[in-house]
């Protein structure tokens, strides 16, 4: 079969196309404004890859084109495990652009809210994934800047179907290139994302860094508590309007108080208008999601697995620990919870315990023996009557053999 595609040919022709080889595009998972997604088949080993083409219309601009190009580079540079793998960066003979990444089979979180609220401990689960995912991503320069349920995709790994795998780089920041052709893709003025979960320094079109992907993680989380986003409205100026000045409604107020204050402090740090009052870090937020799955975990009388996220042993994610708390619950239970709230300053310990770390030294060592003073003599005299003795016959034993001699 050609693998060259005729670039006035509609998208849906693409199916059957083979590309780079042996892999057959089989069919279409879904169409963007500039790309269409396809699931590419190598039927030799059984295997499946995702092939993200730029549509023909959105090739002609060079900043889109560009943007693509960048998309392949931010995702390359990412190696956790939950956030999607790229492979190959390419052009068709055509000269169309595609991207082929790792093909995951699973759901958006999206589908699970559905308006309605999810359960505490899975909220967790998944946003730690989210937190421990973007720590490598800040760490590395990257900023997100379009975080929202539908880019997060929910597959089963190890026998749990709630594995994250974190999508859609295009419109990433790389805080640390200051090429002008990256420069570009950042203009002044343009407000990129989801007007419900954009930061309000996102919303205002400023500088961005890592803070901006807390704050909608925030949002995400108010969201997976309460089955709502906290701003709407019926344009995307007035939801962004609201995120720039308003303030959210308490999870508490929509749930009726049914939210821990713990839960609710995390969610509304994450969301300060004031960058300087949020999370600093994503691994920050990470720590605070313990300490609130170790106060769950301890309110239920649940062992330290209860919570176990399969693959955390390969993100190094920690896992929680029903230890007693190192402090006093932060926060009040309802309205606006104090700027700084108390967490743990470090990860909990792993969910497994090593019995001899908690033994006293006397007790793993034989302790040494306190005889009193008069048996120790006692027991010196006995050895030395002993070697008199043994001397004495080594004595006879050479005298017998003089006689003999």
């Amino acid at each position: 079969m050609s693998s060259g595609i005729n670039p006035q040919r509609a998208s849906h022709d693409l199916i059957g196309t083979r590309i780079f080889g042996q892999y057959e595009i089989v069919r279409k998972l879904g169409e963007g404004g500039m790309g269409a997604v396809y699931q590419a088949r190598q039927e030799a080993i059984d295997q499946d890859v995702a092939i993200k083409v730029l549509l023909a219309e959105a090739a002609k601009s060079q900043e889109i084109v560009q943007r693509f190009h960048r998309e392949a580079k931010v995702i390359s540079m990412l190696t956790h495990p939950n956030i999607i793998r790229v492979f190959i960066f390419g052009r068709m003979p055509n000269g169309a652009f595609y991207l082929a990444m790792e093909f995951v089979k699973g759901r958006e979180l999206r589908e699970d809210l559905r308006g309605r609220p999810l359960d505490e401990l899975v909220a967790i689960r998944i946003m730690k994934q989210c937190c421990s995912a973007l720590a490598e991503a800040h760490d590395l320069g990257i900023v997100h800047r379009d975080l929202k349920p539908d880019n997060v995709l929910l597959t089963n790994f190890r026998g749990d179907n709630n594995f994250v795998k974190i999508l859609d780089f295009g419109i990433a920041k790389l805080t640390d290139n200051s090429s002008a052709n990256d420069a570009k893709l950042t203009q002044a003025g343009i407000v990129y994302g989801t007007p419900e979960y954009l930061s309000p320094e996102q919303a205002q079109a400023f500088d961005l860094d890592n803070r901006t992907d807390i704050y909608s993680l925030g949002v995400m989380l108010y969201e997976m508590m309460t089955g709502r986003v906290p701003f709407q409205g019926d344009s995307p100026v007035k939801i962004l309007t609201k995120h720039v000045f308003e303030e959210p409604m308490s999870p508490n107020e929509v749930m009726g108080g049914t939210i821990a204050p713990t839960m609710e402090n995390i969610i509304l740090k994450a969301m300060r208008k004031d960058r300087e009052e949020r999370f600093t870090t994503a691994l920050d937020m990470f720590k605070a999601l313990v300490h609130r799955e170790q106060e769950i975990l301890r309110s239920k009388g649940m062992g330290a697995d209860a919570n176990y996220i399969p693959g955390g042993e390969l993100t190094g994610m920690f896992q929680a620990v029903t230890a007693p708390p190192t402090g006093p619950p932060p926060g009040p239970a309802m309205g606006r919870p104090p700027a700084r709230p108390s967490f743990p300053t470090a990860p909990a310990a792993p969910a497994y315990r090593d019995e001899t770390s908690a033994m006293r030294r006397d007790d793993m060592l034989p302790a040494p023996a306190q005889a009193p003073d008069n048996a120790r003599k006692l027991i010196l005299a006995v050895i030395g009557m002993g070697v008199l003795v043994l001397l004495g016959l080594i004595g006879l034993i050479v005298v017998l053999l003089l006689d003999k001699g």
